[in-house]
């Protein structure tokens, strides 16, 4: 029998609930991982016998993925490491989705992540989302609604 190692990089509301612990709950679990069919093939397991959306965990998030982000450890066992994204890679993760209405957590997560970071200028804000994304090529509205967030900067 072969062993496999997964590993799951979290981002989006499962890094909010766990490693912020700043709410209490999350519909799914967003993640990179990787080997990915293995750990697909595991997830689903745990889907079956949790009796779990077969999609709780997913890796709907790879839009919002930087190349230059940052993670931490959060867990590890013999066949899994988790790692969870850190503060500033999520803050701008969650400024690029910036999903507003019924249902989306966004905007709260933002104003968390910078009371957590200490940030109150929005050109501060700024420089923390530039060292994962092009600003030139960030939504509009997601930056109207950053600048929304942080008045009088």
């Amino acid at each position: 029998m072969t062993k496999v190692r997964g590993d799951i990089y979290l981002a989006g509301g499962a890094v909010m609930c766990l490693a912020f612990q700043a709410r209490a709950s999350t519909r799914d679990v967003d993640a990179s991982f990787k080997p990915s069919v293995a750990v697909r093939e595991a997830a689903l397991k745990v889907a079956a016998k949790e009796g779990v959306s077969e999609h709780w965990l997913n890796d709907a998030v790879k839009g919002y993925l930087s190349d230059r982000g940052a993670f931490t450890r959060f867990l590890q066992r013999s066949h899994l490491r988790v790692f969870c994204a850190d503060a500033k890679y999520m803050l701008a993760m969650k400024c690029l989705a910036m999903r507003i209405g019924e249902g989306y957590q966004d905007e709260n997560d933002i104003r968390y992540l910078l009371r957590h970071l200490g940030i109150e200028k929005y050109q501060d804000a700024l420089g923390v989302i530039g060292k994962y994304h092009s600003l030139p090529e960030f939504p509009a509205t997601a930056l109207t609604a950053l600048r929304e967030l942080l008045p009088g900067t």
